[in-house]
């Protein structure tokens, strides 16, 4: 509900300025209708399959007392990994974990790394209270992340069918060990990539056509919105990575297109200002003239 309301606070936040410039045109452009429906659109698709990847077709419990597992992955499935936590963490390192595991199928092989970071009970004001209806493993506790933490991570798989995933490294003390589960990939990022590309390009096209200002940069940011969320948002994280990835897309979206937009309308303007300075000009020599003529005769 949460990341719900976080998108469309952006998409509101994004199109509605954009809406009202487009309203004070003399002529409402259309054509950029459409566009931004769809880059609204892709956030909102993306959100929901990164957050929802439904049920996993294999999944199983890896930790240094049982440091190897067998998994199966039909093609185009990911690795889903989550943090068992433990229950009462004490030390130096009670809210890390770092780890590695070494996957290997046939005829393909592949490194995942990650970190777990959690608050702890020393953290004044924190709860690290099982959430209602997660789960309460034998190897610890499996619950969503609170703001500041990462406790899950989603790896693409190189290949399919059957693999070995192996824990090569795990230092720290957040956690007693790691829930693998093989999940349905979102679309891959070399597809979302030139989709969000390709919509600022037609968005700043009719920008500079037709107006308004800095449609590129917002249609830009909202579709590259949702390869940001594809990249770093996974169904434990909640709403806080879904507010993180914002920063990312605005820096791409807007410091490309809007600064392409931006400098393309300074130079019209230059130019524009020249024509009139040089109109006024020849305007004020006409002048001159007719009194010179008006004088001598």
């Amino acid at each position: 509900m949460l990341s719900a309301l976080v998108i469309a606070a952006v998409i509101i936040g994004v199109l509605g300025p954009t809406t009202k410039r487009a309203l004070d045109l003399p002529s409402f452009p259309w054509v950029g209708v459409p566009v931004g429906l769809v880059a609204a659109a892709i956030p909102c698709l993306m959100a929901w399959l990164v957050l929802n990847p439904g049920e996993a077709v294999d999944e199983a419990d890896i930790s240094p007392l049982a440091n190897e597992v067998t998994l199966t992955a039909p093609p185009g499935h990911s690795l889903l990994v989550t943090a068992n936590l433990a229950e009462d963490p004490k030390g130096a390192k009670a809210g890390k974990t770092a780890y590695a595991l070494a996957i290997s199928g046939e005829g393909w092989a592949g490194k995942a790394t990650g970190e777990v970071r959690r608050k702890t009970d020393d953290e004044e004001g924190v709860d690290v209270d099982v959430l209602p209806g997660d789960q309460l493993s034998e190897k610890g506790r499996r619950r969503a992340g609170k703001w500041g933490e990462d406790l899950e991570e989603r790896f693409n798989l190189k290949g399919d069918g059957t693999f070995r995933v192996q824990l090569t490294n795990f230092d720290g003390d957040a956690a007693t060990g790691l829930h693998l589960r093989v999940i349905k990939s979102p679309p891959p990022g070399w597809l979302l990539w030139p989709i969000g590309m390709g919509l600022g390009t037609i968005a700043l096209l009719i920008e500079l056509k037709k107006g308004p200002s800095q449609l590129g940069g917002d249609v830009a940011m909202l579709a590259l919105y949702g390869v940001f969320l594809r990249d770093g948002v996974t169904p434990a994280d909640s709403y806080q990575k879904v507010a993180f990835a914002v920063l990312p897309a605005a820096l791409v979206g807007w410091g490309i297109f809007a600064s392409i937009g931006y400098l393309v309308e300074r130079k019209r303007a230059r130019a524009a200002k020249e024509e009139e300075r040089k109109r006024s000009e020849a305007e004020a020599n006409a002048a001159a003239e007719a009194a010179r003529r008006r004088r001598s005769r």
